[in-house]
């Protein structure tokens, strides 16, 4: 990922992706959730030593409960933002232009980091320390997480990168992000009541599908995905099973507050009869990663 400043603080963006105008997905406003400076008296800038115990053993782990552990101590930690100064656009164009003075004032603005296919990753730290191991040039700026989760949301991105640099540095995802702007409880997508009744929903009237059910795609396709278990009617040929597979997927991502939940999707195909109870996960199956 390449480095960018984001707005000047204080900058408002006025939409929000996947929510509306100014509103997080719940529709409940972003605008004026800001902290007084005052409720990080006697702050003294150290990481909280059990946050970095829990981030070390997720860079370790990386199990569901591990991300759990996290998010429920994220969900009240007081983070730093790095503000770095950034030379006005007047004065950066009139920087080397001869006889003409620069002026070097600058705006303070918060950081993005932009990846090649265009994503956006918001960087936080846990102590002062990091900070300045990343960019000893940064701003420590206290704020709390749950702030810190909907600026992010604001500013497009869809990764938070916590203490970025480190030997416990963390990547958490759209749902985590999501999760924490909206100060809610994060779970895995298969044991989130949200996703499991969407996916029940979007099995239903699909003519060859027998039934659907979420699993937890950990330990066959990797950390934070979800495998979307499809149980199809027996004969059915793959231009049927093409327009099956395609018909859920398009009715999960038509759902903004299910996109959020769901980092990664893998669809898993069972061949059974209808009525039959589905063979057990642990059995072969057909699969397309999507």
């Amino acid at each position: 990922m390449t480095g960018t400043t984001g707005e000047p603080v204080g900058h408002e963006h006025g939409h929000v992706p996947g929510g509306l105008p100014g509103a997080d997905s719940g529709g409940i406003a972003f605008a004026g959730r800001h902290l007084d400076a005052a409720t990080f008296a006697g702050d003294d800038g150290r990481s909280d030593p059990a946050l970095v115990d829990a981030l070390t053993d997720l860079t370790r782990v990386g199990s569901p409960e591990h991300v759990r552990r996290v998010m429920d101590l994220l969900a009240h930690a007081r983070v730093l933002v790095p503000i770095v100064a950034t030379p006005s656009s007047a004065a950066a164009a009139r920087h080397g232009v001869e006889g003409e003075d620069f002026d070097d004032s600058a705006q303070m603005a918060t950081v993005t980091l932009t990846a090649p296919d265009g994503r956006r990753a918001f960087p936080v730290f846990t102590g002062v320390e990091a900070v300045t191991a990343w960019d000893p040039q940064g701003r420590p700026t206290p704020k709390l997480m749950p702030e810190v989760a909907r600026t992010a949301v604001e500013e497009g991105c869809d990764t938070l990168l916590v203490d970025l640099g480190s030997p416990h540095a963390a990547v958490l995802r759209l749902p985590h992000l999501w999760a924490l702007a909206q100060e809610r409880p994060w779970l895995p997508p298969h044991e989130d009541p949200v996703v499991k009744l969407a996916v029940a929903e979007a099995a239903q009237g699909i003519d060859g599908l027998v039934r659907a059910r979420a699993e937890d795609g950990t330990a066959l396709h990797g950390p934070g995905v979800l495998r979307l278990v499809l149980v199809l009617r027996p004969g059915l040929d793959q231009r049927d099973v093409d327009t099956i597979v395609t018909l859920v997927g398009e009715r999960l991502a038509a759902e903004p507050e299910v996109r959020i939940r769901i980092a990664d999707l893998a669809v898993a195909l069972h061949r059974g009869e209808a009525g039959e109870p589905a063979p057990p996960s642990g059995e072969e199956d057909d699969e397309d990663a999507v």
